[in-house]
């Protein structure tokens, strides 16, 4: 299945506000869509997927703590498409209970119909492809995120993080 990551160029400021996160950087990608195409089989995100996956409890552990500066508690789930692949939404966290996640869908779907933004979602921990918050000024997680970053170019990495108001 094909893996689709929004575009992170035109919702910079989702890092922050988290309405959209896009990327840039990789195939089919367009100046316009909300989202670009990941061969399946590309061994950078798919060991970006399995990091997220492999540290998740770290995830669980910093939303139930909610630690002081600590904010913008988010995870990533992968929905089908019409077309037979997958588009991973952003999904704020709003509880947590044995590995069972209840939130909101914090960006626009391209092309899945199984959600839309806004949209109230139940999903197991074990389904998500990434997580993410910000402790202070530093994004902890964000795994797919720092895919798409190291091939951001330098100009692009600034501007991602002026608007993102976060370090790396």
């Amino acid at each position: 299945m094909v893996h689709r990551i929004l575009h992170m160029r035109l919702s910079i400021i989702l890092i922050a506000l988290i309405p959209i996160l896009s990327v840039s950087g990789c195939s089919r990608n367009t100046e316009g869509n909300n989202y670009t195409h990941v061969e399946p089989d590309d061994a950078a995100m798919n060991a970006a997927i399995a990091k997220a996956k492999a540290t998740s409890s770290d995830f669980v552990r910093a939303f139930h703590e909610q630690k002081e500066g600590t904010k913008d508690f988010h995870v990533k789930k992968p929905y089908a498409t019409p077309s037979g692949s997958e588009e991973h939404m952003w999904i704020e966290v709003q509880s947590e209970t044995n590995g069972i996640l209840n939130g909101v869908v914090a960006n626009e779907a391209e092309e899945t119909k199984l959600v839309k933004m806004g949209q109230s979602v139940t999903l197991n921990l074990s389904e998500i492809s990434d997580w993410k918050y910000v402790n202070g000024t530093k994004l902890v997680g964000g795994y797919t995120i720092r895919y798409f970053y190291d091939r951001m170019s330098p100009k692009e990495k600034e501007e991602f993080l002026k608007a993102a108001g976060f370090e790396m």
